[in-house]
């Protein structure tokens, strides 16, 4: 919107405002619009001032949600039995218009609604479109479901009405009377179903307004009395402003159309037949007249009329000021938030999209006790959809910034499937917000399991046999990741927090907002490096990563997982690194002393100490096993590391790899890195040096590994 346009907009308010605050008559909330009158729909308080009709009774549609959505035709996602297809859903202003002038003729009107068509169904297969009238009819006809969009009956016999619709039609209807030029038009019917010439065929999915890409979209229509030309203007959510183009304009007097009746009403109409379709109204504004500025009455004073003059351009200049900025930064954000959901949509083609106001419901408007799970990139709810499916959905921090990482993480999890990942069973990007939906895994993370507030039941099921399986579980995964693609996935963020559980106690790794699609061994730089006390060295020392920097993070993990013990310990003045604690137990000759007593105590049978018979010294072997393997991961020179296949190997072989001949215990200067608000290491910005990791035998510890 330009300022010049912004302006004339401010002008207008200003002028309604001042005319509303003069003594001159006004029209109350309800009364019906007339000359220079308009009203604006407001869904959460529809009072008297509109009325919502159906042609089935009773019907749950149309309905307003308490998000203020007025949906008029059935969601398909609604598994309600009392929901009948067939059925027309209509929101009219109550009472007829006041439309004429004096002399009988139909005034100017223009009017501008939003709404949503969410189709469910291949391309011709939904039904059956919306449609703004102005009709003669206060109700919908009876048998106008379908095709007929609630305007006029089927039978041509029960015809007398007379009506101008817009429609936004989705199903094409080939009877001769009709004759639809696609499933996905826009066109203006004057009492009939054909639309006037001309009309716009959107059938192509590249078209900004090709009806089955859930858009949601803004429409403008006006009626001009002086020239008798109809004109329509729409968008996708992508435009904040009216285009400057119609779509289409159309010549027809309308006070011929409607000589012969009193009675005019204006209303929104959608309907469905053998397939539905949610259609979704938002908003809606109806003016009839144009507003005019009034002059001064010949008694006013000119100093005062100065005085008027001179306020009115000090409030528009402040309103130029505040409005011009948020209006090219919603454009802005609208225009990326548009290119988000095209990413989104090109990268996953195998799992379901779904609706802003479908998840919201699903969460109880993201309540807090419904909240699973936070991370520094997002927060994870429990919701329950309407059928009963439970789901965890991932509500990413800050939508619009957060809309590469989405894009990033289901272009990932849409193409891999594996036994221990995480599923993804859809993703939504509405409203600024990104939010991704997964399978719900009800035992929660592994990191509760070993940390959290454990109960005696949790502690029995997380017995060595277990976390034996979860470790492999998670190496397999990875495995997978590394080698099992076409491209090589580094998942970056590998920890207790993002290994779920299964009600079998089966790992399953996910949370992909870190990962990265590369070549394999090639080298990346990146800026965030995951979660502190996982991350490998040569990240925060050069920003460089290779899948090495994965088995590092599996090697903390796996140590972690044996020893029960958190990555990093800062209360622990020795040894804060739970790999240095590791490798001085191993130094001692007593390795096996650093497990989880808990591992050692089995949840029947005698511990694991004492007079070792055969089987107790394998198991003992087994756990060696994971350390010595928990090591060999987290040396300092990523080459020295083993890859995935041969860590998954050595796990399900249970063979104990000998473990490193030397081992680097390490300072961490706190110039080198900081801690990022979302809990990742970045490098310094007031250091000159990326990091400083020196090896010495005086160990020192900054706070920014501290979870």
């Amino acid at each position: 919107m330009s300022t010049y346009h912004l302006l004339i907009f401010l002008l207008g308010i200003l002028v309604v405002v001042a005319a509303a605050a003069s003594p001159s008559p006004s029209a109350s909330t309800c009364s019906a619009p007339n000359a220079s009158m308009s009203f604006i729909l407001s869904p959460l308080d529809l009072q008297n001032c509109f009325s919502l009709q159906s042609l089935m009774k009773p019907s749950r549609y149309p309905y307003v949600t308490a998000d203020g959505e007025i949906f008029l035709t059935r969601d398909p996602a609604d598994s309600a039995q009392h929901t009948n297809l067939y059925n027309v859903g209509r929101i009219s202003y109550t009472g007829p218009l006041e439309l004429r002038d004096p002399n009988g003729r139909v005034r100017s009107f223009s009017t501008f609604f939003v709404f949503n068509i969410t189709t469910f169904t291949k391309y011709n297969e939904s039904g059956d479109g919306i449609a703004f009238v102005v009709t003669t009819d206060s109700e919908p006809p009876q048998n106008s479901t379908g095709r007929f969009l609630g305007l006029m009956p089927e039978k041509a016999s029960d015809r007398h009405q007379q009506f101008i619709a817009v429609e936004f039609d989705t199903f094409q209807n080939l009877e001769p009377e009709i004759l639809d030029p696609s499933a996905s038009h826009i066109g203006i019917d004057i009492s009939s179903l054909s639309s006037a010439k001309p009309y716009l065929n959107t059938a192509d999915p590249s078209h900004p307004l090709y009806l089955y890409n859930n858009y949601t979209i803004s429409a403008w229509v006006s009626y001009n009395s002086s020239t008798h030309l109809i004109q329509v203007w729409a968008t996708n959510s992508t435009y904040l402003q009216r285009p400057r183009d119609p779509i289409l304009s159309v010549s027809r007097n309308l006070s011929q159309l409607f000589e012969n009746f009193s009675d005019i009403y204006v209303g929104i109409t959608a309907a469905s037949g053998n397939n539905s379709q949610a259609t979704i109204l938002y908003s809606w504004n109806f003016t009839v007249g144009e507003f005019q500025i009034q002059h001064s009455s010949p008694g006013l004073p000119l100093l005062w009329s100065i005085v008027v003059a001179a306020i009115f351009a000090v409030v528009l200049f402040i309103a130029a000021i505040f409005a011009v900025p948020m209006i090219v930064r919603r454009r802005k954000l609208a225009l990326i938030e548009q290119k988000s959901i095209l990413a989104i949509r090109d990268v996953s083609l195998s799992v379901q999209r779904y609706r802003y106001s479908e998840l919201m419901r699903a969460t109880q408007k993201f309540s807090e006790h419904r909240k699973i799970g936070k991370g520094g990139f997002s927060s994870v709810y429990k919701g329950i959809l309407r059928d009963g499916t439970i789901l965890a959905i991932k509500r990413m921090r800050e939508g619009l910034a957060e809309a590469d990482v989405i894009s990033r993480e289901v272009e990932i999890i849409s193409r891999i499937k594996h036994r221990n990942l995480l599923e993804l069973e859809g993703w939504c990007y509405e409203r600024g917000e990104a939010l991704l939906v997964y399978q719900y895994m009800e035992r929660g993370s592994l990191d509760r399991y070993l940390h959290g507030d454990k109960s005696a039941a949790d502690s029995q099921e997380l017995h060595g046999e277990i976390r034996y399986k979860i470790i492999t579980g998670v190496a397999a995964a990875l495995e997978y990741l590394h080698f099992g693609l076409t491209e090589c996935v580094l998942h970056r963020d590998v920890k207790a927090a993002n290994v779920l559980l299964t009600d079998t106690m089966e790992a399953k790794l996910g949370d992909f907002g870190l990962a990265r699609l590369i070549n394999r061994d090639e080298i990346v730089t990146i800026t965030a490096v995951g979660t502190p006390g996982y991350v490998a060295p040569e990240i925060v020392h050069t920003g460089r990563v290779t899948e090495k920097a994965d088995v590092y993070s599996f090697g903390v993990l796996a140590m972690e997982i044996a020893c029960g013990r958190r990555a990093i310990d800062p209360s622990n003045m020795i040894c804060s690194r739970l790999s240095d604690w590791v490798w001085l137990h191993h130094q001692r000759g007593s390795i096996t002393e650093a497990l989880d007593p808990a591992i050692l105590h089995p949840p029947s049978g005698p511990p694991l100490r004492g007079d070792r018979d055969g089987s107790e010294l394998q198991q003992l072997e087994k756990w060696q096993c994971v350390l010595h393997l928990g090591l060999l991961c987290c040396q300092e020179d990523p080459e020295a590391r083993p890859d995935m296949s041969e860590v998954h190997q050595a796990l399900k072989s249970q063979t104990v790899l000998p473990p490193p001949s030397s081992w680097a215990l390490y300072s961490i200067r706190s110039s080198g890195t900081t801690t990022r608000s979302d809990g990742t290491l970045a490098p310094s910005p007031e250091s000159s040096t990326i990091s400083d990791f020196t090896m010495t035998a005086s160990l020192t510890y900054s706070s920014q590994y501290v979870r």
